[in-house]
């Protein structure tokens, strides 16, 4: 069968485009016939691709979250800045960032059951890609004096990221305004984020 994609595209990254515009679309995860319907493509055509919608799922998730290491990456490689503290704030910015141009994907993703998550590979292997980016920070901020040299970065770590997907879910359901009035749930979550890196990481 030969498929009728855009230029420069190709199956794989259009089935996943494809679902996750019906995702966003209809708020529902979208059956493969769907998906197939989307892209102009007989029945059946993915099939060799992704059995079934949770394969979609789990290609969409993998997707998200190497865009949010990729920019990760991108942005500390533009610092000049050489605090870690001030760093990691604007990790949190990235973060926020990402989670408000792909909301459903960050929900879905947050959402994940462990045992869902850690049998899929690639997720793992960003999200363990990001958490060393944010120990190696902590790691220089114990070195240069601002947290405790005995901090257990591994717990920071953890805490900083539940804390965040707290949130980012709050503002992804628009429940900031009413405790935060006056700023937009971009400003409130990025202002909650900052306040917790300098009050929980900072070292008095």
């Amino acid at each position: 069968m030969r498929y009728p994609g855009r230029p420069g595209g190709n199956l794989y990254s259009d089935a996943v485009e494809a679902f996750t515009g019906l995702l966003s679309r209809h708020g529902a995860i979208p059956s493969i016939g769907m998906v197939e319907d989307e892209l102009g493509i007989d029945r059946g055509g993915l099939l060799d691709l992704f059995p079934d919608e949770n394969a979609l799922l789990g290609a969409m998730a993998q997707n998200a979250l190497m865009r949010l290491h990729d920019q990760f990456v991108r942005v500390m490689a533009g610092v000049t800045d050489s605090d870690p503290i001030t760093q990691f704030e604007m990790l949190a910015d990235v973060y926020v960032e990402w989670a408000y141009l792909h909301p459903r994907e960050a929900s879905i993703i947050g959402s994940m059951p462990d045992n869902e998550f850690r049998q899929n590979g690639e997720l793992m292997r960003y999200e363990t890609a990001i958490h060393e980016l944010m120990q190696r920070m902590l790691g220089r901020a114990c070195d240069m004096g601002l947290l405790d040299k005995d901090e257990d970065l591994e717990l920071l770590v953890s805490t900083a990221h539940t804390f965040a997907f707290g949130a980012i879910t709050k503002m992804l359901v628009g429940d900031l305004g009413r405790w935060l009035p006056g700023m937009t749930e971009r400003e409130a979550v990025r202002k909650m984020l900052h306040t917790f890196v300098r009050k929980i990481l900072r070292k008095q």
